[in-house]
């Protein structure tokens, strides 16, 4: 009976052991190892138990402790695996150090009375056994026993204090197979019995083993990549050495190069100029040399394949090349079915957007001339503005690498000129239409029209135009009256801390009020207006905009001479 059961626990961890070599393409060390101890003690157990001599039955017993010495810490460092965790290096060698001393005592039995005393063979109901009498020594197997208990058992403390940190239900199996393996142990003193307990806690080890080497595989990435690439009909992948040697390739790949089955390993490519593979992997991995490499399109029949070479490293050190083929035959057919159908709906798209922007701008412009309707003060300021804004950006334009502003800067800020009175839609009318200079209180909610301005701005133009152009338009809403010297409004800033899109709308609204008629003053004189722009250069206004400015008499006269003469 005892030896059937031995044999049976024997028999079912070899075929545990077994299936996670023939399940797992990777397997850990670590896991392998442990596997490896539990047969060899079952093993040794088992052959105890058919010896018919008490030197094969001391052989026996050797084997069995070559497993069961390392069984325990093996089982602790796959504990600390489990939990993702580093056991100490020191702890390991300490452990490993130990055991192997135990076994090494072992070694001894026949030849000294260090580890057992006394040894005989008894053979009861045709089962074999060994009666032992324990040497001086013996008492280090049970003492690292009772040790290895009393650190799986401060883990497990450990562990349910950490739960938030550990895989606590992993932690604590891991725990629980090493306790039950050292009680099992422990039972097996006591009782004295016949059964081998111990064989009964490695087979629910084994069990544990290949239950988290499952989790574990299913956690690694590098093993789940390789499964999953392998089951992808549309990759394929070919080897090669330093020197252009052939190494090995998919299946796919030799599906689509049927040339490939051909090929003996070690065959030279730089040997085959007339083959299409050959030719392409050579330019490929010469191109991933010079590091300039670029992925391309490789047309074979009617598929097509992105092509990628990377270096293949053993450490450190570049062993070969892998040349991996996608197939985009798919998309390469979606592109070229759907390419003429893109040209011909951005035409469309260009030209309804062109329509839709045109119909804004007149919208944007109707409003600016609402609001100018009804100020009684400035009527057609906003085209005249805008026209002298147009023609300072384009002097602007010849000094844009000094100033640093771009053509299509100083394109958003004409496009942006005519808004930069918006927020007088918000006064008052009573205001507006004074025919008059305005008291203090009536002046500061006049300034008003600077932030509504900006605020109305926002809200038509935000999520419709470019942000960059919404926030030179709200710029220019809002700080078009600050001062070079910071005595304007409506913020009081000074300087290059107004936006230089105001600064240059600025120049345009006050030369427009100089030269133009309102209610309140006759229109000044060209001579005049220029000198009084040109005495605030670096109070009123940039002065290096303001010299720019300047250069611009000749044609904004024109431009008001043309106004002057069509009224």
């Amino acid at each position: 009976m005892v030896a059937v059961f031995d044999l049976c626990a024997f028999v079912v961890s070899l075929i545990m052991v077994g299936s996670i070599l023939v399940r797992y393409k990777k397997v850990d060390t670590l896991f392998l190892l442990l596997g490896v101890t539990i047969v060899l003690n079952c093993m040794g157990r088992f052959w105890i138990t058919i010896s018919q001599t008490v030197d094969t039955a001391i052989l026996a017993n050797k084997l069995m402790y070559v497993g069961g010495c390392y069984i325990t810490p093996l089982l602790i460092m796959v504990l600390f695996r489990l939990c993702n965790l580093k056991l100490p290096r020191f702890v390991s060698v300490i452990m490993m150090s130990v055991s192997t001393i135990i076994l090494a005592l072992v070694m001894t039995i026949g030849y000294n009375d260090l580890y057992y005393k006394e040894v005989k063979l008894v053979v009861e109901d045709g089962c074999s056994r060994l009666d032992k009498v324990y040497g001086p020594l013996h008492i280090l197997y049970p003492i690292t026993m009772v040790l290895y208990g009393v650190f799986l058992v401060l883990f497990a403390v450990w562990a349910i204090r950490m739960r938030n940190k550990l895989p606590l239900s992993t932690a604590i199996g891991a725990v629980l197979m090493g306790v039950g393996i050292i009680g099992a142990y422990v039972l097996e003193k006591l009782l004295d019995s016949e059964i081998s307990l111990m064989s009964v806690g490695y087979f629910v080890v084994m069990i544990f083993i290949i239950r988290y080497f499952d989790r574990l595989n299913m956690y690694d990435m590098s093993a789940n990549i390789i499964s999953s690439v392998e089951q992808r009909r549309e990759y394929g992948y070919i080897v090669f050495d330093n020197k252009l040697r052939y190494i090995s390739s998919d299946e796919y790949l030799k599906e689509i190069f049927p040339e490939i089955r051909e090929w003996a390993v070690d065959k030279c490519v730089a040997c085959c100029p007339d083959s299409l593979l050959c030719a392409e992997v050579i330019q490929g991995i010469a191109d991933m040399k010079r590091s300039s490499f670029e992925k391309k399109v490789l047309c074979v029949g009617d598929k097509y394949f992105e092509l990628d070479a990377q270096p293949v490293c053993h450490g450190k050190k570049q062993v070969g090349y892998l040349v991996e083929f996608v197939d985009r035959t798919l998309e390469h057919k979606y592109y070229n079915s759907i390419e003429n159908y893109n040209a011909q709906l951005e035409k469309e798209v260009a030209e309804q957007t062109a329509d839709i922007l045109h119909i804004k701008d007149m919208m944007v412009l109707g409003m600016a001339d609402m609001v100018e309707s009804r100020d009684n003060n400035t009527g057609g300021h906003i085209k005249r503005t805008s026209a002298v804004v147009k023609v300072f950006a384009e002097r602007l334009k010849q000094h844009g690498k000094i100033l640093g502003l771009t053509d299509d800067f100083l394109r958003m800020v004409e496009k942006a000129a005519p808004m930069h009175d918006l927020g007088k839609i918000a006064i008052d009318d009573k205001i507006l239409r004074k025919p008059g200079k305005f008291t203090d209180e009536e002046y500061n909610e006049m300034k008003r029209h600077t932030t509504e301005g900006a605020r109305i701005v926002e809200s038509i133009l935000r999520g419709v135009e470019d942000d960059d152009f919404v926030e030179i338009a709200k710029n220019v809403a809002l700080y078009h009256h600050e001062k070079w010297n910071g005595k304007g409004y409506p913020m009081n800033i000074s300087a290059a801390d107004i936006p230089i899109e105001a600064r240059i709308m600025a120049l345009a609204d006050v030369f427009d009020a100089l030269v133009s008629k309102r209610c309140y003053k006759e229109a000044f004189s060209y001579d005049k207006a220029f000198s009084i722009i040109e005495e605030d250069l670096g109070q009123h206004f940039d002065p290096e905009l303001g010299r720019v400015f300047l250069d611009c008499r000749k044609e904004l006269e024109q431009i008001y001479d043309e106004y002057a003469r069509s009224v």
